[in-house]
């Protein structure tokens, strides 16, 4: 929902940052790497319980993530695999980031949240997928209320403020599967209509 208000919006915005960064000699496909590393960095902060390290590592990863997509437009560096290789590296974010939170669950032996995490990391897993495998039936299936800006903001919000993080994966657990559902049934609806067309 947030990608579909947003878009590639903060181009213009970044157009600046882009030349600079490619002055430098920073490609796309490597601001995408360093993006990654940052979430891996974040995750190790949540797994250790400092969320706000965490927090700001997220905010500093999703700069990244913005950035190296943005550089790839406005210096007509676009190719197929850099959207692949952004992709792939994305869901290691994603979930290194929940991966962070088990740990750090399981270390006080919440139970409760860890169960809850491991059906998070399935819906996070999955949305991405769901969408993967539709588009290779229908045209389009960005359906959903949990893609993965609203993901990564939820967590953010949750290292934030701590009291808020069992609410958040809750949110998790419940939402990105349903965001599965979701897809699923819109991709059955789609090609029934085909059917009938």
């Amino acid at each position: 929902m947030l990608k579909a208000l947003i878009g590639d919006g903060l181009d213009p915005v970044l157009q600046g940052t882009s030349r600079l960064v490619r002055r430098l000699g920073l490609r796309p496909n490597t601001l995408t790497f360093i993006g990654m590393g940052l979430n891996g960095l974040s995750a190790w902060a949540l797994a250790e319980g400092e969320w706000l390290t965490g927090c700001g590592l997220i905010v500093l990863a999703g700069f990244f993530d913005i950035l190296d997509g943005a550089v790839a437009r406005n210096c007509q560096e676009t190719s197929a695999f850099g959207s692949f290789l952004d992709s792939v590296l994305d869901r290691y974010s994603d979930l290194s980031l929940l991966v962070g939170l088990l740990i750090f669950y399981s270390r006080q032996g919440r139970v409760g949240y860890q169960v809850l995490l491991g059906l998070a990391i399935m819906g996070t897993a999955l949305v991405p997928y769901t969408r993967a495998r539709a588009e290779t039936l229908i045209p389009r299936c960005n359906v959903g209320l949990m893609e993965r800006p609203e993901r990564i903001l939820l967590i953010f919000l949750g290292a934030a403020i701590e009291s808020l993080m069992p609410i958040v994966i809750w949110i998790l657990a419940v939402f990105t599967n349903i965001t599965v559902f979701q897809r699923i049934h819109y991709t059955w609806r789609q090609m029934k209509e085909k059917e009938k067309g």
